[in-house]
Formats: structure tokens, sequence, C-alpha cells
């Protein structure tokens, strides 16, 4: 099922590869659809900043 499909479901189990998703939307779609922390499965290690955004980075250039 992709990150689009899954958006308004509430789900019992969740397996996600956040190493393959595009953008920061899509992991935060996949884990927030599942019921209780037990019932996710992420596949492999994945990169911090598939699921980060650099929101301090833009503050400080906004406030210099």
């Amino acid at each position: 099922m992709t990150a689009h499909k899954a958006q308004g479901q509430t789900l019992t189990n969740v397996i996600v590869d956040l190493d393959r998703c595009r953008g920061i939307k899509s992991p935060y779609v996949m884990v927030s659809r599942v019921k209780l922390l037990q019932g996710l499965i992420v596949l492999q290690d994945f990169k911090k900043n598939k699921i980060q955004q650099h929101q301090l980075e833009d503050y400080h250039k906004e406030n210099r």
C-alpha cells in the first residue's frame, strides 16, 4: 500500500521501508497509521534526513 492510499486509515500492523520514501511527508503518513508502536515494523535502517526537516537552519537564515 502506498502512503497516499494509507492516508486517513488506522491500521493494526504496518511494515515500512523508510529508506525508499521520497520527501518527509510520506514517512510520517506511513508510521502514523499504526494504532500501537508494537504494530510497527521498520524493514531496514534509514538516514535521519528521511524524517527530519532542516527547520532550524531555515530559522537561523531568516533571523540573521
